[in-house]
């Protein structure tokens, strides 16, 4: 691969919709977001999280994921509420609102079930944040060059499962 091209499953198109999602929650909230380093939890864990306020009174999950969730990507987002729950549960964090933030309906809808109510339970908001056009149509590419690596991947796999079985 030449110097500086990206590999299929590269996620830099994800990581910068990310920040778009994060940029505009704080718009639509009124709050300034950062990266938090970590946030330490009590009996010595620590979780990382998208961005929160200086206060922690926000803290976000992003998900930049376009159209409905498919195989593993409910249990990613099952997996931040659990981790969004767990925050609240904390002395001092009840108050605390937990967010995550997805760029496209279809993929907030596809939360739905055991998942919605868990989150809906654990106070943990599904929300929406509108991206641009010209990060959607860069989003869904790259969720296309993915599906292609992993099928490579995949295939890759079978033939050398399939050469060592001889």
């Amino acid at each position: 691969m030449p110097e500086g091209a990206s590999h299929q499953s590269d996620s830099h198109t994800q990581r910068e919709a990310e920040e778009e999602i994060l940029a505009g929650l704080a718009a639509s909230l009124g709050v300034v977001l950062a990266k938090p380093e970590r946030v330490a939890l009590s009996g010595g864990v620590f979780v990382e999280v998208d961005a929160a306020t200086s206060d922690m009174g926000v803290v976000v999950e992003a998900y930049a994921r376009q159209g409905r969730l498919k195989g593993a990507q409910p249990k990613k987002i099952a997996q931040d509420v659990l981790k969004l729950a767990l925050l609240k549960r904390e002395p001092g964090w009840e108050r605390t609102r937990t967010i995550i933030a997805f760029a496209s309906h279809e993929a907030r809808n596809s939360i739905s079930g055991w998942l919605a109510r868990a989150a809906a339970e654990f106070g943990v908001e599904l929300f929406v944040v509108e991206v641009s056009e010209e990060l959607r149509a860069r989003i869904l590419d790259a969720q296309r060059r993915q599906v292609m690596a992993n099928a490579d991947l995949l295939a890759d796999d079978l033939v050398v499962q399939t050469d060592s079985g001889r």
